[in-house]
């Protein structure tokens, strides 16, 4: 059937809603990975798209530039390798020492910067750079053939058939708890990691059976495309490529005391149990699996954050969040109750009014 104009309605104001819980939500994400110590599984930088940049730093004299040069990375520095600076257009040869560096110093401010290096028949050469009340860092990084190398054999693994295997939610994933405008809303924030080269068959979906309590789940923006949301369940199909298959679900949980209860069974190892709660007011978090927790601040928005070791596949994660603002139920229990003696003796009522009449 075609939906009508109220369904449509409620259905755009449903995704309002959503789309605010969300943004809460994935500012809270941000600050905690920022600016909070965990343990993370950290994406290497590419160094080779550094190569060049220029980097001001109060580290060194004013009116020095130091130059590394490396290969693939820092951890591969070039020694005894010719660098040279050229200072106003005048060029200047030095040669890096131990740890891949050369520099030179003494330059007024105002003076023009460049440097290059050859490398086994590659040139490296960095940005100009203007000295000015800082020092200067650049770095030049040649190209590594051993990783290149390993990227072209981890492209045609990755675009192998999938093996069997098995996937993991890393330390990054965790679970979020958000107040809005007196609802909880639960986020999930999952990293599921293939460590394999290959992509991995783990023999069916990865299926998050939500608690039976939960209304409303939906698959956020952001996520793989591999993830849908149906009922109270969240799935992840396969197969897994290498790395990370990142997916976001959110879900309301509804309360009606000053406690709610969370039991998710995890379909997969999760590396570490972390869990994010906003604090508002008295809200507080417990759980069997927490071995630590704190409050923290952070751009002016307290927040709990708890944690504990990883939890294998088929454990399940107990969370108890208490101190729900809420309100309280005698008032309607009490106006239920009466509405019912009231109808009760309608109904009497009216059946000894009819007794008497057919008496009479």
């Amino acid at each position: 059937m075609p939906q009508t104009h109220t369904e449509t309605t409620k259905k755009g104001r449903d995704r309002s809603s959503w789309s605010q819980c969300v943004s809460g939500a994935l500012v809270c994400a941000f600050v905690i990975s920022t600016s909070i110590a965990l343990s993370a599984q950290v994406a290497m930088p590419n160094f080779k798209e550094m190569s060049g940049s220029v980097l001001p730093t109060n580290e060194i004299p004013a009116g020095t530039v130091s130059v590394r040069v490396v290969r693939g990375g820092p951890d591969k520095p070039l020694s005894k390798q010719s660098v040279e600076f050229f200072i106003d257009g005048k060029p200047r040869k030095s040669v890096t020492d131990e740890i891949g560096r050369a520099q030179v110093s003494g330059l007024a401010r105002g003076t023009r910067v460049r440097a290059v290096a050859v490398v086994d028949g590659e040139r490296l050469e960095s940005q100009e750079a203007i000295v000015e009340a800082s020092g200067l860092r650049i770095l030049l990084v040649a190209t590594d053939p051993e990783a290149v190398k390993r990227a072209e054999e981890d492209k045609a693994l990755a675009a192998a058939p999938p093996v069997k295997g098995i996937v993991v939610m890393g330390s990054e994933s965790r679970v979020m708890a958000v107040m809005t405008n007196d609802r909880l809303d639960i986020y999930y924030i999952l990293q599921i990691v293939n460590s394999a080269r290959t992509p991995v068959d783990i023999g069916g979906p990865l299926v998050f059976d939500l608690p039976k309590e939960a209304r409303g789940a939906t698959v956020l923006e952001g996520s793989s495309k591999q993830a849908t949301a149906n009922g109270p369940r969240i799935r992840v199909t396969g197969p897994f490529a290498p790395g990370v298959t990142a997916v976001q679900a959110a879900y309301e949980l509804p309360y009606s005391g000053p406690v709610a209860r969370i039991e998710q069974k995890m379909p997969a190892a999760l590396q570490q149990v972390t869990i994010v709660v906003q604090q508002i007011g008295g809200l507080s978090i417990s759980s069997p699996q927490i071995q630590s927790k704190r409050d923290v601040v952070d751009q002016g928005q307290a927040l709990i954050l708890a944690q504990g070791p990883g939890l294998a596949a088929g454990q399940t994660l107990s969370l108890e969040i208490s101190g729900l603002p809420h309100h309280s139920t005698w008032p309607r229990t009490l106006a239920l109750s009466l509405a019912s003696v009231i109808a009760a003796a309608g109904i009497w009522g009216a059946a000894t009014a009819s007794t008497r009449r057919r008496t009479a």
